[in-house]
């Protein structure tokens, strides 16, 4: 309807539908939040700092912040750094309790240490308060359990999830499908595939510079722990034991790190491997430059339209491939934390039931990957028409389980820069 106002010979007649219309529109929008029995206004004319990370999710929130601002009267201001300067940002203004930022955004690799040092609001209190949450409205039982364990300590909620994933296995189905390749079930299985695949990339000069698979490797927590972890569960190997202590040097840990190095180094893989970020690894199977990858379950928004990539009608995912003792994954939630030094603090956790309700990742599901599973069951699974993808993404939400380093401890950071 936008686009036929322009064909008005009076410029300000056509200004002025086409603010009627966007003012009618939010309007009617706005009628989804409004069925919460919460006075969304009790705090208008506060103001709110928010920190992102420019994570796709996040930056599709962004540009609805203005219904936000328009439903409850609160001002917003979004601020969306890359994540090594987020990571910055947001543990010099929590350890020098300056209380710049209201939200924050939270994972697990720092969930830990924020808590134990009181720097994060336990958010319970918020959602059993009447004035601020109407719990029926909010269906905290439709976000994926998988998500919200990702963001409890010690069974106490302190952030709430609005973007959830897990590492799965993409690949080229039309190249799978042209050199006759079966979807590897079994890590031994990918090894061989990884060698095939290459041997016939190489024979096709219309694929030259191909890759046939990549996965993280740069050190870190967060980085190659993500994908090494899931690895080495898989072959029945730990880090720690239930009681914190070091099981880490053992057979099992020996055999599944062999099996990572060979999947991730050598004939198959890019020259520069070993120096990958994984924006890079995305980036690479997104121009058609790599074959297959473990990559988060959550870049299927980057590669489902023709908009977004050359190879969106081709590709198609899978679980991680098992082990000899499982099949696992590292799950990973993006979610929102209230700053225990905000002066704001029911503003921000109005913006958190906001934009982790199931309204607001109806709008975002096609920049995130939200961890309700109303939305993903209504729309998302007939909207991303490809039945593997599917099928991983219903893998992940019922059996994505996160190692006992990746459950809210202080010294996870330390210990992945070991791994």
């Amino acid at each position: 309807m936008a686009s036929s106002l322009f064909k008005f010979k009076k410029p300000l007649l056509s200004v002025a539908l086409l603010i009627f219309c966007q003012y009618s529109f939010a309007s009617a929008t706005l009628q989804h939040w409004q069925q919460a029995s919460i006075n969304w206004q009790s705090k208008a004319g506060s103001h709110i700092n928010i920190l992102a990370d420019e994570q796709p999710a996040f930056m599709a929130l962004k540009p609805y912040i203005p219904l936000f601002e328009q439903l409850t009267g609160i001002s917003v201001g979004f601020h969306a750094l890359e994540q090594s300067q987020m990571r910055v940002r947001r543990h010099q203004d929590l350890s020098e309790a300056s209380g710049l930022y209201d939200v924050l955004p939270m994972g697990i690799t720092f969930l830990g240490e924020a808590q134990s040092q009181g720097w994060i609001e336990p958010l319970q209190p918020y959602i059993d308060n009447p004035k601020l949450t109407d719990k029926t409205w909010y269906q905290l039982e439709d976000i994926s359990e998988r998500s919200l364990a990702l963001c409890k300590i010690d069974n106490t909620l302190y952030s709430l999830p609005f973007d959830f994933s897990a590492p799965i296995y993409f690949y080229r189905k039309d190249l799978f499908e042209r050199f006759n390749l079966a979807v590897p079930d079994t890590y031994e299985q990918l090894q061989a595939t990884k060698v095939k695949l290459q041997r016939e990339i190489d024979r096709t000069p219309s694929l030259n510079g191909m890759h046939a698979f990549a996965s993280r490797t740069l050190p870190g927590a967060g980085l190659n722990t993500w994908t090494v972890l899931p690895v080495m569960r898989a072959y029945g190997a730990e880090v720690i034991d239930a009681q914190g202590q070091s099981v880490f040097n053992s057979p099992e840990t020996a055999q599944s790190l062999q099996v990572y190095r060979d999947l991730v180094t050598g004939f198959g893989n890019p020259d520069n491997s070993r120096l990958l970020h994984f924006y890079e690894i995305r980036r690479l199977f997104k121009e058609g430059r790599l074959a297959s990858a473990f990559l988060a379950s959550h870049f299927y928004n980057e590669i489902d339209t023709a908009e977004e990539s050359d190879i969106w009608n081709k590709w198609e995912a899978a679980p991680l491939p098992a082990g000899p003792i499982a099949r696992e994954t590292s799950p990973w939630a993006w979610a929102f934390a209230i700053n225990s030094k905000s002066t704001n603090k029911d503003a921000a956790w109005l913006f958190i039931q906001w934009a982790t309700s199931e309204q607001t990742a109806a709008l975002l599901s096609t920049g995130g990957s939200p961890p309700r599973q109303k939305v993903w069951h209504e729309k998302l699974f007939t909207l991303v028409n490809k039945p593997g993808f599917n099928k991983a993404m219903l893998w992940v939400f019922e059996h994505a389980t996160p190692d006992r380093l990746q459950a809210g401890m202080v010294e996870f950071p330390v210990i992945g820069e070991i791994i």
